[in-house]
């Protein structure tokens, strides 16, 4: 198995670099539609020269309002004022069989069986207030059963904007530094030390729109760093990024400080090139108590659409130089916040989506991730489909696989640890919005 393991990652590796250096020719670039554009800003971020075009199925020839192509778009949106509801409800229940050790390992370990049922509900209450053009509030409240049953707060923020020039978001919200679905190594926000218990992150930061691109500065902490009601100076993190938005690609470079974390700096790119996405990532790092133990981490992927989109292909390399690395995974209603180990040396991930459209949404996934130097792999190969409306049934069957020391046997993303389960989830889900701007 240990060879098998290791010879399919060289292959993999072989045949991602080729199809993103080689197979795909020419170099025009185009950026009719964001390249990976994970995680959206709220317009409320976007300064306003970004867009001078009416908004659609607005007409400049027939506009009689008298007000100038500047004053259209986002800035016309920023002055109403009013506020919106979004209720958001989720009961889903399921069931996961699964074996504590695989069954090659049965006849030097025991294998035993164990199964999970589980139950939860969930309800979400979203307030989203703009009071001016220079302010706005937003929070939302969740409610869960049986699981920690009681209230929880997910998100809160207040916007505020100085001239149309300098936006602040001071609360607390997600936010994204990275690229990568698969390995947040370039996501600088999303590290944290090892051990302790982490809760999302409370943040304060500026954006300052500079020619095609824009400054962000901001200051960090997390719940698990503070040690009384508020944070004290050494419990923040500082950090910044600077974003070029050419035409033929996205830039952005950024560094963050901890007192806790070595100190990190990372160079990201992503572009299109024809109808495929690729981008890359790169991280330094460096003890700064004593300057020494300089690491360099790289990734390199690309996302391709296939048959009028009904495939979706993401393919993934990921070399991690640092050891002892963890990062944040926010609440879901899935699962619960907790931190993540990077695995050092090489890794690579692959995912695919195929959308039929046989019937009832039905779509077919795997999820595959590959730990090169410590002969570990995981796949997760899965299906969902909608037979009613607001109901989602999928099944997976999540499994570990190399040696059995290796890094993915223990820590899969199977919610008990499992290397080998059957996981049958059923989502009931709805949720309703009100403008009333």
């Amino acid at each position: 198995m240990k060879l098998s393991v290791r010879s399919c990652v060289r292959r993999f590796c072989t045949v991602l670099f080729f199809l993103g250096f080689f197979v795909f020719p020419g170099r025009v670039f185009t950026q009719e539609e964001p390249p990976l554009d994970w995680d959206f800003d709220t317009l409320f971020d976007e300064p306003e020269e970004v867009s001078s075009e009416p908004l659609e199925g607005d007409s400049p020839e027939n506009d009689d309002s008298g007000v100038e192509e500047k004053d259209s778009g986002f800035a016309a949106l920023l002055r109403r004022s009013g506020f919106s509801l979004d209720f958001s409800y989720s009961a889903n229940g399921g069931f996961s069989p699964g074996w504590s050790e695989t069954p090659w390992f049965a006849r030097e370990y025991e294998s035993k069986y164990t199964n999970v049922l589980g139950v939860n509900l969930y309800s979400y209450l979203g307030i989203d207030v703009r009071v001016s053009e220079s302010f706005r509030a937003h929070s939302t409240v969740g409610f869960t059963i049986p699981e920690k049953a009681g209230f929880f707060l997910n998100d809160f923020y207040i916007d505020y904007s100085i001239f149309k020039r300098v936006f602040f978001r001071v609360g607390k919200f997600g936010h994204n530094w990275g690229i990568s679905p698969n390995f947040p190594a370039a996501n600088l926000l999303s590290r944290v030390p090892s051990g302790g218990d982490w809760g999302d992150p409370y943040i304060l930061k500026a954006d300052i729109p500079i020619g095609v691109g824009g400054l962000q500065l901001l200051t960090l902490t997390r719940p698990g760093f503070i040690q009384g009601n508020t944070p004290d100076f050494k419990e923040l993190g500082y950090g910044g990024k600077y974003n070029l938005a050419f035409t033929w690609a996205d830039i952005d470079a950024g560094v963050f400080y901890h007192q806790e974390m070595p100190l990190r700096a990372f160079l990201a790119a992503k572009t299109t090139l024809k109808d495929t996405e690729l981008y890359v990532e790169t991280m330094g790092t460096v003890r700064h108590k004593t300057w020494d133990g300089y690491t360099i981490s790289a990734n390199a992927g690309i996302v391709q659409d296939l048959f009028n989109d009904r495939v979706s292909v993401n393919a993934e390399l990921f070399w991690n130089g640092e050891d002892n690395a963890f990062f944040f995974n926010p609440k879901t209603e899935l699962e619960d916040a907790e931190s993540s180990p990077f695995f050092p040396g090489l890794n690579a991930a692959l995912n695919l989506s195929f959308k039929p459209n046989w019937i009832w949404n039905l779509r077919f996934v795997l999820a595959s991730r590959w730990a090169l130097d410590t002969n570990s792999a995981y796949i997760l190969p899965g299906l969902s489909f909608s037979p009613l409306s607001h109901v989602d049934v999928s099944l997976g069957v999540p499994v570990a696989l190399g040696g059995r020391q290796g890094h993915y046997y223990h820590n899969n993303p199977n919610k008990n640890g499992r290397p080998l389960g059957i996981i049958l989830l059923i989502n009931l889900h709805g949720s309703y919005y009100r403008d009333l701007y």
